[in-house]
């Protein structure tokens, strides 16, 4: 089995998904930055899109991404994930993971998403975050949306979209939006490494 740990590294102690990419192990990524500032009421609006080649097929990565994350990440991930839960099924439902001391973040911090999109047949996928990691603390909202787009029998896209609105009137830097984005696709790589090294898995 291919052992995940090495496709993250790096940590940000108000990071809701405080992971970073490992420089060894990026692939040809193509990542944009609408960074969309709407002044008002000491908000702001904004947008990051990243897209990244997977070497596994949509349907695989959607199973084990996205169907059962809070199963496959803290046993991927456990020096991040201590624990992960959802409480319901389908839209509606709620996924909360819990971070694990590597994370930085202090102890019993957890975060909280609500699904609202689950479309099996675009393989598209959207939640919204509603408690823990930077929400009341820099975030008002934060929603994530992610898209995987066949591109052969054992390869896809995952196209990923993240809006958020600020506390403040200040838009968030590079810095704070780097480890944000780096941990949603450093999730994804993890669970390529792992399909890899078990084909059999979600097949």
């Amino acid at each position: 089995m291919i052992d995940p740990a090495p496709y993250l590294q790096g940590l940000h102690k108000d990071c809701p998904f405080p992971l970073q990419l490992h420089p060894l192990v990026v692939r040809p990524l193509l990542v944009t930055c609408d960074l969309v500032c709407i002044l008002s009421n000491k908000m702001v609006s904004g947008s990051c899109t990243d897209e990244v080649t997977l070497n596994v097929s949509a349907a695989r990565l959607w199973k084990g991404a996205v169907c059962e994350p809070h199963i496959l990440y803290p046993k991927l991930l456990p020096d991040f994930f201590s624990k992960a839960e959802r409480i319901g099924e389908g839209i509606g439902a709620v996924n909360v993971f819990y971070f694990a001391p590597a994370s930085n973040m202090p102890l019993g911090s957890f975060n909280k998403n609500k699904i609202v999109v689950l479309d099996e047949a675009t393989y598209t996928f959207k939640n919204t975050a509603t408690e823990g990691g930077l929400i009341g603390v820099l975030l008002k909202s934060l929603d994530y949306e992610s898209v995987f787009v066949p591109s052969g029998a054992d390869s896809c896209i995952a196209k990923i979209k993240m809006e958020y609105e600020t506390l403040g009137d200040k838009d968030l830097s590079e810095e704070e939006l780097k480890p944000i984005r780096d941990g949603s696709i450093g999730v994804l790589k993890a669970v390529e490494g792992y399909l890899l090294a078990n084909p059999d898995v979600y097949a």
